[in-house]
């Protein structure tokens, strides 16, 4: 059949077979949509040297897919399913073609459509067919290979379609930025005693909406007559309103250049939001950007996009009651000064964070996530450049992190950290982002759970909700809080706490492992346990990255007297759940030691619960505490820890007690551990572990040799060293 060419916007460069090229379809059209996801992000790719060409794409356009396939990479905007894209789709991924679904908009969740206030006034057909229409966006998201929204909450709940997510926030293009300047320029010279308030309702589906401030601004106009209330667009205006309708101008629906030109000559800016609707929840911060840019400041609903995009009193004002509408709306029209200083600050938040080249800069770093195999990593040495830092002494650090588990190693590091940290005197805040056997936990529940499992600190613990306070920087501490945290407007710089591989917690899930994977090209300044992960991450990453070394928390683990018994005991950390442990390795390697040392002690720790069970006696001493672990490891002549990926921290306990060490010969002990001087590093095969145990333990002197000089070793491990390491880094990227 012959197909059509669509609409096609003009390339932002001329197509080059040496440029990677982006065919962007747009889908929708409505209001200023198209330009801030397309439009703009045709800009902002041509600014990276890719080329792009835009096609509009409805159900009645045909397409000629044949061009389309001539680029890199499809990026679907809005686009249902249908039968060409899916041929398109289908025809890109037998090429080896990155597809993509951008949405800005909460459409394709069929659970929620009920969320969707408009939907309510549809006849029942046509109701109908806006919920097979839903079905058919949720068809096309799942059938690309990514997806790319303008709000955290959309990219998680992406996420929870099983599907990468990642968050590339609404910004000003060149032109509105152009006209933006001009308008701001010409406020300055502004002088009237009548104070507009403006309301913007880009199409007839915000009556609901309205309603949030509505009660606010019937008061607010009955008590301040030189108040004019302006709205542009289709909104059905409440009967409380009717009475002042000499004050109240209506606009009709207008282009962008329109709308920012009449958001100008207002005085106050509004953007009431549904609140409690997830629909409402998870659009982005368009009317805090545009009121922004030309320097009008903005009362909005408490709402996810506001409170993430705004401070509330210092470049905006939240509103989450009518109370609050109305005192926030008569204290900007009461004090001129203060509505040009948040106009004034909204506008360098909105230049800082949506400008064109903040739009650039983020695109940057995500291209490599979104085509990995097309888009290099940044090779730059210097990090996103995020705000200015907040203090000028102590530092305010906030850290996303995943629900902790008691007894896991990762999480005693982070928290290790952050308690030193605090004890140093910066403000930790930490956020702990819930999966499941917290989900209702309260901030102060969260907080003793830390406490009893991790020790007492200064920090402040809360539940995550979706956002971040400011501060001077932000730490994530595993993969998915670096999706969350690279889709947050606060925080300041972004770091990552990598204290391992992350990747290879996968090794037979390639969609969870390419998203770990990704984390390390989102642009956070890495700091990593140990030096191997730094220079695995600058070399294949091109990351930038810094380390700390490893500790041990001698308070808990030093060597017991009287604990060793007469037989010889060795001990192994064995995992059969954590493939990068090496169980079955190990458990081959004792299965040759127990024939020729059948009186020797093993005992394995770490799980409750082993399978392939030894076929050799054996003790499982399972999960312990830390007094416990620091007790076994004092009562064993040698432990073994098989570290496939970054070092464990259980070896440097087991020396730290007296325990003479068998590990994985690898560069990743580089500096931390040496053959024959303060470990037995072997080969990765079973027969070799064995020999090194034998050796270690038929030979007493080589073995009190082993133990003194790893002893003499770990004094010298310190986690509170460890946390100035990374004071030091902060300190110096802050100042």
């Amino acid at each position: 059949m012959q197909v059509v060419l669509p609409t096609l916007v003009a390339s932002a460069r001329s197509h080059s077979i040496l440029s990677i090229s982006y065919f962007i379809a747009s889908g929708c059209q409505i209001a200023t949509t198209h330009l801030y996801r397309c439009i703009h992000l045709q800009e902002q790719l041509g600014d990276l040297g890719r080329d792009a060409e835009i096609a509009i794409w409805n159900d009645e356009a045909q397409v000629d897919l044949e061009r389309a396939l001539r680029f890199d990479v499809i990026w679907l905007y809005r686009i249902p399913m249908n039968g060409p894209l899916g041929s398109l789709i289908e025809q890109a991924r037998s090429l080896g073609k990155p597809v993509i679904f951008d949405t800005d908009d909460l459409i394709f969740e069929p659970e929620l459509v009920d969320q969707q206030r408009a939907v309510e006034k549809l006849s029942p057909n046509e109701q109908r067919m806006h919920a097979e229409g839903v079905q058919r966006y949720l068809q096309t998201l799942e059938a690309c290979d990514t997806v790319v929204t303008a709000t955290p909450l959309l990219a998680e709940l992406a996420r929870r379609r099983a599907k990468p997510a990642y968050v590339h926030r609404n910004c000003l293009g060149r032109e509105m930025t152009a006209l933006a300047a001009e308008l701001y320029a010409r406020r300055r010279d502004r002088a009237r005693d009548q104070v507009v308030i403006t309301y913007g309702s880009g199409t007839a589906t915000h009556d609901r909406d309205f309603e949030e401030a509505a009660p606010a601004l019937a008061e607010i106009l009955a008590r301040f007559r030189e108040v004019e209330l302006w709205i542009a667009g289709p909104l059905a205006l409440p009967g409380s309103l009717a009475i002042f309708d000499r004050r109240v101008r209506r606009f009709p629906l207008t282009g962008w250049r329109e709308w920012i030109t009449l958001l100008s000559d207002s005085d106050i800016a509004i953007a009431p939001l549904e609140r409690g609707n997830i629909f409402c929840r998870a659009k982005s911060e368009i009317k805090f950007i545009e009121s922004g840019a030309v320097g009008v400041p903005l009362v909005a609903s408490e709402i996810d996009p506001f409170r993430d995009a705004m401070t509330d009193g210092e470049d905006g004002l939240l509103a989450p009651n009518e109370n609050k509408w109305i005192e926030s709306l008569a204290f900007l029209i009461e004090q001129p000064n203060e509505r040009k200083r948040m106009g004034d600050r909204a506008r360098v938040l909105v230049i800082d964070r949506h400008s064109p080249r903040a739009g650039s800069r983020g695109l940057r770093y995500l291209l490599p996530q979104l085509a990995p195999e097309l888009e290099q990593p940044v090779g730059s040495k210097k990090t996103v450049r995020w705000p200015r830092r907040l203090s000028a002494r102590s530092l305010k650090i906030n850290w996303l992190v995943p629900e902790p588990f008691a007894k896991a190693g990762g999480d005693m590091g982070i928290f290790r950290i952050i308690r030193y940290l605090a004890e140093f005197g910066h403000r930790c805040e930490v956020y702990v982002v819930t999966y499941n056997s917290m989900t209702n936990y309260a901030s102060d529940q969260i907080r003793s759970y830390v406490e009893k499992n991790f020790g007492e600190t200064a920090a402040q613990y809360r539940r995550f909700e979706g956002e971040i306070e400011n501060a001077d920087c932000s730490f994530a501490t595993f993969w998915p809080t670096v999706e969350i945290l690279s889709g947050l407007l606060k925080g300041g710089r972004r770091y990552y706490l990598v204290q391992d591989f992350e990747p290879d917690f996968y090794p037979d899930d390639p969609l969870h492992y390419r998203r770990a994977e990704n984390t390390y090209r989102a642009g956070l300044h890495c700091i990593t346990l140990g030096p191997w992960l730094t220079r695995r991450l600058r070399k294949s990453y091109k990351a930038q990255a810094d380390y700390f070394d490893f500790a041990v928390d001698h308070d808990i683990y030093w060597p017991k007297q009287g604990v060793r018994p007469k037989q010889q005991r060795i001990c192994f950390y064995a995992r059969p759940a954590t493939p990068r442990r090496g169980y079955e390795l190990g458990l081959a390697a004792f299965e040759l030691l127990s024939r020729e040392m059948p009186e020797l002690q093993i005992v394995f720790f770490g799980a409750d619960e082993v399978s392939p069970a030894p076929s050799f006696p054996f003790t499982n001493y399972g999960k312990l505490q830390q007094e416990e672990l620091a007790a076994l490891f004092s009562s064993c002549d040698a432990g073994v820890v098989l570290s496939l990926s970054n070092p464990s921290f259980v070896p440097l306990e087991m020396i730290a007690c007296g325990c003479v060490v068998v590990e994985m010969a690898s560069d990743r002990w580089d500096g931390i551990l040496t053959h024959r001087r303060d470990a037995w590093l072997v080969e990765k095969t079973p027969r070799a572990i064995a020999e090194g145990l034998k050796t270690i333990l038929t030979n007493k002197g080589l073995r009190e040799q082993l133990r003194n000089n790893a002893l003499r070793r770990s004094q010298k491990m310190s986690w509170r060293e460890s946390a100035r390491q990374i004071e030091e880094i902060l300190r110096r990227d802050n100042s």
